[in-house]
């Protein structure tokens, strides 16, 4: 049956974006009918006032353009005529409605009255992971034709296109999801929601049968997963040393690269011909791959073999999500296209990362008040119809809430009583990991699981990607605060939830089961106990390491040191009330297991919003039990890394001891892997872009705790051609970073720089302080006003996903950044042609963890702190900035480094030698740069 419907897709390009100060300056329609679009209306409009520069750079609409252009009223009768009786549409509707409304009051005519929807919360419910949801990013995602975005007739006629392609959708949707988001208390902007209302009303009017690829249980559309055929190994042809045989191989489908090729050979033969030792951190293969090589495909095709000659598994470590990503889907996809044997990956992360069906049914059928929960919960629900993982980092969520989130993972009361037992996503990571060769994880993930890793099978092969990471990684995850007043809290609030008789409370639960009221006095004696002892422990490490003395106090909070053998001692005085407390937390797991047992036999007695409250009342007592069992870390660490360890007490500027915070954990990694991580695997495989940091690379293998030995190292040559694609200029009469004048000098220099040779620039920074500055400092210069360039900074204008989306479709852009910005953006071409260093990257002096790590040092043969801790990690932290420019074969890019300490310090050396291989050097006073490097832009344009 035809639908009557006729939306009006409307797009407007004003001056401004407030219909206050902003006049229309291009008006466009596309009308749409049966999902097809049957007829466009698009016109210029005069403004009668000058357009911006920045709109005309956005839009391409000149001034010269509108100059013969009708005025608003001249068009404004027709057009109101026109979007009579029609349905609104626009991708962000209210921009466009009201905007358009006050130009039709401010001529005389009435304000549209039409039934309105917008595009943008739609695109979001019903694809949940695009990559991004303005106009560009949709079209781009679903294979729209926009010939020219930020012009409004081409912007009218992609979201025409955008509107047919989300009705197909929603009415393509399971009657029992487009229920549940009619069920939704979901608020969206106008009306919306009526598209999931209609396609509800058209599937129930000509219900469709469910597609074969979704199940639905207990009222959740999924869709089905099935477990893999069990992994047939030992089917593998001989490995492909010679050139032939791998071009053989690679067919069309990949490129024979020489480099690449001799650290695949030197791989395979390391571990099928050298003799392997079984002690941890010997016989390591450590290999420094430069960017462009191909090293993911140059580990990944000998350890396929590998894998399959001796039947084990590889563990493959990555630094982050997105790269754990990256090299799963080369598995899947690019080694499995060329292999004559199978070959499977699997991506494997901790439970909190994967959706809980149980714990999101019981979600659905609250409403928290929150309108942003409820949208997720849409999105979710339509992903369910796509998703096998279940994976949270599959979703782009607009600001998630972290303890939402977490409720969403956790598992059910009773998981086996469930009835999405041996559905659930957590489960499912397992089963695909128990039949696939190759295990992907993040270096966190490693450090964690190493034993349980290496337990599950038998001794399986270990690399680990970017390895210059990876003892930051176990760092972070090692230290751990624990703040005795947040923990407090928590006791008195779960305390006043089972003493509570009205709703909401678990009082009232106890109160319905059998021994309910024993199990109640069991909770309150436990909660009670740590009630009493939890301030007499933060008063005893007031009294012990903080009343008689303080150090200076840093943004409003003073930090102390705690002597290891002074906290021994410490603990040891106090083991009495440790024990008593962590008997408490121990009778508190016990009742609640009770609990739960009681309530999964009466179940049916109890209602959803009963069971929500036993669910908080668990997630709370579970949040009791990890602060005490950061205790236990902290004592544990002390006795297993002695030397390693670094612990600290932290108050507020007025000596306030309810605010204590004691914090600690691994400070260097002294022994760590050879401890914890390498006895589970064979011998790793190492390697990254920039590992070393000198010749001798002690540093690396200290860190990673390899012996040296007995370690097979390779450090292969650039790929690039650095003497024809960058430069390096050094400013040499720039001042010191530690001097008054700097911020405002490099801002000065920045403004004269990028405004002339007008290329996408990421300067680099130490502090978020500085940026701040330089940021206000620039946006004040006159110059910069009058120029053409954007500026960006970070956590300022966006967060760094943010910027680095702009970066990548936008030009004449200048970004400062600082911290992760310094690595792991990948920006080719035009994207980034220039990298500023301001400052070089050494570590901020003088704060407890820096002090410690010297003093720790020291202490081990009387090391140099700056050349065995500080220098290398500046050097590491440098390679990979300058590495963010020259990403392909064609690129070409220049870096300026207006931090004088490279040319005038000893250490300036060693920091210049650890540049690429070939890359020109060269010193410049400052006068000199802007003509210099207009230059070499202008050879290589």
């Amino acid at each position: 049956m035809l639908n009557r419907d006729i939306y009006a897709v409307v797009d407007l390009e004003t001056t401004r974006t407030t219909s206050e100060t902003g006049r229309i300056i291009q008006i466009a329609v596309a009308f749409v009918q049966n999902k097809k679009i049957i007829n466009q209306f698009s016109t210029l409009v005069n403004p009668g006032e000058q357009i911006p520069r920045n709109i005309t750079q956005l839009t391409g609409i000149t001034q010269n353009m509108v100059k013969g252009a009708p005025f608003f009223e001249d068009v404004a009768m027709t057009l109101h005529a026109m979007l009579q009786g029609t349905i609104f549409v626009a991708h962000n509707v209210n921009f466009d409605l009201p905007f358009l409304n006050a130009e039709f009051e401010r001529v005389g005519l009435t304000a549209l009255k039409s039934t309105a929807l917008d595009t943008v919360p739609l695109s979001q419910i019903l694809w949940p992971t695009a990559p991004g949801y303005r106009l560009v990013d949709m079209t781009n995602y679903l294979s729209l034709e926009h010939n020219h975005p930020h012009q409004a007739d081409s912007d009218a006629l992609a979201t025409g296109e955008l509107l047919i392609a989300i009705l197909k959708r929603a009415e393509g949707l399971p009657m029992i999801t487009l229920q549940a988001l009619a069920d939704l208390p979901l608020v969206l902007p106008r009306d919306t929601k009526t598209v999931f209302e209609k396609a509800l009303a058209k599937n129930q009017a000509e219900p469709q049968p469910l597609p074969s690829h979704l199940q639905v249980i207990d009222s959740l559309a999924l869709r089905r997963f099935s477990e893999p055929a069990p992994l047939v190994t030992g089917k593998a042809t001989s490995y492909p040393a010679k050139k032939a045989a791998k071009e053989q191989l690679y067919g069309k489908a990949l490129t024979y690269r020489e480099q690449q090729a001799k650290l695949m050979n030197a791989i395979y033969t390391h571990y099928t011909e050298a003799e392997l030792s079984e002690t941890p951190g010997e016989t390591a293969f450590v290999a420094e791959a430069p960017t462009g090589m191909g090293k993911t495909l140059a580990y990944l095709l000998p350890y396929a073999y590998l894998a399959d000659e001796q039947r084990k598994q590889v563990v493959v470590a990555v630094p982050t999500i997105t790269l754990q990503q990256q090299v799963t889907e080369t598995i899947n996809t690019t080694l499995k296209d060329i292999l004559p044997f199978e070959v499977r990956g699997a991506s494997l992360k901790g439970r909190t990362h994967y959706l809980n069906l149980q714990s999101f049914k019981r979600a659905l059928r609250v409403d928290e008040g929150s309108t942003s929960l409820q949208f997720i919960k849409a999105q979710i629900l339509v992903w369910l119809t796509e998703t096998l993982t279940g994976d949270f980092d599959e979703l782009n969520l607009i600001n998630p809430q972290v303890d939402f989130m977490a409720k969403l993972a956790q598992p059910a009361n009773n998981p086996a009583g469930s009835p999405y037992y041996g559905h659930e996503f957590s489960e499912r990571q397992h089963v695909l990991a128990q039949n696939a060769q190759f295990l992907v994880v993040n270096h966190a993930y490693l450090a964690e699981y190493a034993a349980e890793l290496g337990d599950s099978i038998d001794t399986p092969y270990l690399i680990i990607d970017e390895a210059q990471n990876l003892p930051n990684a176990v760092l972070e995850q090692s230290r751990h605060q624990l703040p005795f007043q947040v923990w407090l809290t928590r006791v008195q609030n779960a305390t006043n939830l089972v003493l509570r008789d009205n709703e909401p409370s678990i009082g009232i639960i106890l109160n319905r089961l059998v021994g309910g009221q024993q199990l109640k006095s069991r909770f309150l004696q436990s909660l009670e106990a740590l009630s009493s002892e939890l301030p007499k422990l933060q008063v005893a490490f007031y009294r012990r390491f903080l009343l008689n003395g303080h150090t200076p106090a840093t943004e409003g909070h003073y930090e102390v040191e705690l002597p290891i053998s002074d906290l021994a001692q410490f603990w040891v005085d106090q083991t009495h009330r440790l024990q008593s407390m962590r008997q408490a937390v121990r009778d508190l797991a016990d009742s609640l297991d009770y609990l739960l047992a009681q309530f999964s036999n009466t179940k049916n007695a109890f209602s959803l919003s009963e069971r929500q409250h036993l669910a908080d009342f668990r997630r709370l007592l579970e949040s009791i039990a990890k602060y005490e069992q950061r205790l236990t870390t902290f004592q544990q660490d002390l006795v297993d890394f002695p030397d390693a360890s670094v612990f600290w007490l932290t108050e507020n500027q007025n000596h306030d001891n309810s605010n204590l915070k004691l914090s600690g954990g691994l400070l260097h990694t002294l022994d760590f892997f050879k401890d914890k991580v390498y006895p589970h695997f064979m011998p790793p495989t190492v390697i990254g872009a920039t590992l070393f940091t000198s010749t001798k690379s002690g540093y690396l293998y200290d860190r990673l705790n390899i012996d040296r030995e007995t370690v097979f190292a390779r450090r292969y040559p650039e790929v690039f051609d650095f003497a024809h694609q960058a430069e390096l200029v050094m400013v040499e009469n720039a001042p010191s970073p530690t001097d008054g004048g700097y911020v405002s000098y490099l801002a000065k220099q920045l403004v004269q720089l990028t405004t002339t040779v007008q290329e996408n620039t990421l300067v680099l920074f130490n502090s978020l302080e500085t940026i701040q500055q330089v940021y206000n400092h620039m946006q004040s210069n006159q110059t910069w006003q009058q120029g053409n360039m954007t500026l960006l900074a970070q956590g300022m204008t966006g967060t760094r996903s943010k910027i680095m989306k702009r970066m990548a479709n936008e030009s004449h852009l200048v970004v400062l950044g600082a911290n992760s910005f310094w690595e792991g953006i990948d920006l080719p071409g035009d994207q980034l042609r220039l990298v500023v260093i301001a400052r070089l990257p050494f570590d901020q002096p003088n704060t407890v963890l820096q002090r410690a790590e010297e003093a720790v040092l020291m202490a081990h043969g009387g090391k140099q702190p700056f050349y065995q801790s500080t220098l290398p990690k500046a050097v590491l932290r440098l390679r990979q900035g300058v590495g963010r420019l020259i990403r392909k074969p064609d690129d070409f890019g220049a870096v300026v480094i207006y931090d004088p300490r490279i040319l005038t310090k000893s250490y300036g050396k060693t920091l210049r030698n650890m540049m690429p291989d070939q890359m020109p050097q060269h010193v410049s006073q400052d006068r000199d740069v802007v003509p210099e490097l207009k230059k070499f832009f202008d050879q290589h344009r």
